[in-house]
């Protein structure tokens, strides 16, 4: 394949990404956008009526007040569009606007326990005042945005994760177009080969494919700070015995087993 046909054959591409919260999102769209030839598949239609009322939104409330304002209109732009205009952080839903667009999707996932601990320390879009432990945070209801796509009270926030997780395993064996996974762990070791290796699946060259060095959040570790932490499993340390278990009893193990994921004691984290 010459590089011309190769060139061309890359022109426009476009990837659709899901991932939960705290499974990388911002990095792997960085990412991406700085791919030559490819795009992130999230098509953007002018609202103005939505645009009026969120001015006034700002122009009248702070704080929590504007919070819940703004995740509202955000809720109705979301539902205004086609699924492939679904958030980054929804449950995927199928229409005929993925394979309108010729888009791949890729779902990025990550170990429960892990997951579990990383949510603690940033609870986005929490409506309930934050837990002292993180067993705490387990026990408690989560209430869903309405763009997340999943039953708006749950059980606990780690119901977030299966069923994100189970939306993704339904979404890749019905939708008509071609997914993909990329696993956190790999991620977050290397985040290079990892992305190259998802964008393989699409037949998408990676050529120019360069880490983001900085950090995407204001409270996030460093590269290399961030490098060690993962490399050595520290995040294992903020994990209990109690937590473990309480993780154990929420998760959804069909659906954890079907990405690899395995079932661990308190023993594995001591």
């Amino acid at each position: 394949m010459n590089e011309q046909y190769k060139k061309a054959l890359q022109r426009d591409r476009r990837v659709k990404v899901f991932g939960e919260r705290n499974t990388g999102t911002r990095a792997v769209m960085k990412m991406l956008r700085a791919l030559e030839g490819v795009s992130i598949a999230t098509p953007t239609i002018p609202t103005p009526d939505l645009d009026m009322l969120l001015a006034r939104a700002e122009e009248t409330l702070t704080d929590f007040h504007l919070e819940l304002f703004r995740d509202a209109l955000e809720d109705i732009r979301r539902s205004r569009f086609g699924a492939i205009s679904d958030w980054k952080h929804a449950a995927p839903q199928i229409d005929d606007s993925y394979a309108a667009k010729s888009a791949s999707v890729l779902f990025l996932v990550r170990d429960p326990y892990s997951w579990m601990v990383s949510f603690y320390r940033n609870p986005y879009h929490s409506r309930a005042p934050k837990p002292d432990t993180i067993e705490g945070m387990l026990r408690q209801p989560w209430l869903a945005l309405e763009r997340d796509h999943v039953e708006r009270v749950l059980l606990s926030p780690m119901m977030l994760w299966n069923a994100k997780l189970r939306a993704y395993r339904d979404f890749a064996n019905a939708a008509p177009v071609p997914s993909a996974v990329l696993y956190f762990e790999d991620f977050v070791r290397a985040p290079v080969p990892a992305l190259k290796k998802a964008l393989s699946r699409f037949d998408i060259s990676a050529d120019g494919l360069a880490e983001i060095e900085e950090t995407t959040k204001e409270t996030g570790m460093n590269r290399a700070t961030r490098m060690a932490y993962y490399q050595n499993e520290d995040w294992k340390k903020e994990l209990t015995p109690e937590a473990v278990q309480l993780i154990n009893t929420y998760v959804d193990w069909d659906v954890a087993t079907s990405f690899g994921y395995k079932l661990r004691t308190a023993e594995d984290f001591t």
